[in-house]
């Protein structure tokens, strides 16, 4: 595999004027593509992750090397771009936790992508909440493959919400408790026969925002069955049969 390198400054300041090189190593030229061979081949995902209480959940890969570089270049360094290469890798685990399962749960007809809300102030910085755009990329891909797909962005965090860097599995659990609540004038529409209701975010680490979002739906009426995310950090993965 070729070794994956950090991009230059002066690849950085290109990629904001004519963005397209590769997210995870910087290679290419501008026009490139937003993900490179070599990374697509070092994320290997679906990766199962444990995370009790939030059904089954799946990761495109472990928070390290090129994903890891790409995700923060998505999400903090105005790379919108690679919204579409970053939902291409959560296909994968779509259809892990979608899978078959043991109780003979009939495969879904179509699934809605509930985004977990990024704080409104976050969200300005960002020009957008990332991870909603990333179901709306991710949603076309997925009813290609034959599954319908919609976004329903029914969460909200409060303004008051704190930014979740440095907090424990507690921390993000109380942060989240007194500030996560469905969005104002969107109020969550129960779900059509056969389809499935999927969480999606960026990051897992914890498991506190998927446990907080699931329940903020289970109570509307909205229960998820699982949740995919870009990258596992959690310190625990989930074992082979799990």
């Amino acid at each position: 595999m070729t070794p994956t390198r950090a991009p230059s400054a002066a690849a950085a300041l290109l990629d904001l004027l004519l963005p397209r090189t590769c997210g995870g190593c910087g290679a290419g030229p501008p026009g490139s593509g937003g993900w490179c061979p070599a990374c697509a081949q070092d994320t290997a995902g679906p990766v199962p992750v444990r995370v009790p209480g939030a059904g089954r959940v799946a990761a495109a890969g472990r928070y390290r090397g090129p994903l890891r570089r790409a995700v923060l270049t998505y999400k903090e360094r105005g790379r919108r771009d690679l919204a579409p290469d970053l939902a291409g890798l959560l296909v994968g685990p779509v259809s892990a936790v979608l899978a078959p399962r043991a109780d003979g749960t009939p495969d879904p007809a179509a699934v809605r992508l509930v985004p977990a809300p990024s704080r409104p102030s976050a969200a300005r910085v960002r020009g957008g909440d990332h991870v909603l755009r990333l179901c709306r990329a991710l949603a076309p891909l997925l009813t290609a493959a034959g599954l319908p797909a919609r976004t329903d962005a029914v969460l909200a965090l409060h303004r008051r919400a704190r930014d979740s860097v440095g907090l424990d599995g507690a921390g993000r659990a109380a942060n989240l408790a007194s500030a996560l609540h469905p969005a104002r004038g969107r109020e969550p529409v129960p779900a059509a026969p056969g389809e499935a209701v999927l969480l999606v975010d960026d990051v897992v680490t914890s498991g506190a925002t998927l446990r907080a979002c699931g329940a903020v739906l289970a109570a509307s009426g909205l229960p998820a069955v699982g949740a995919v995310v870009l990258a596992d950090a959690s310190a625990r993965r989930r074992r082979p049969g799990d």
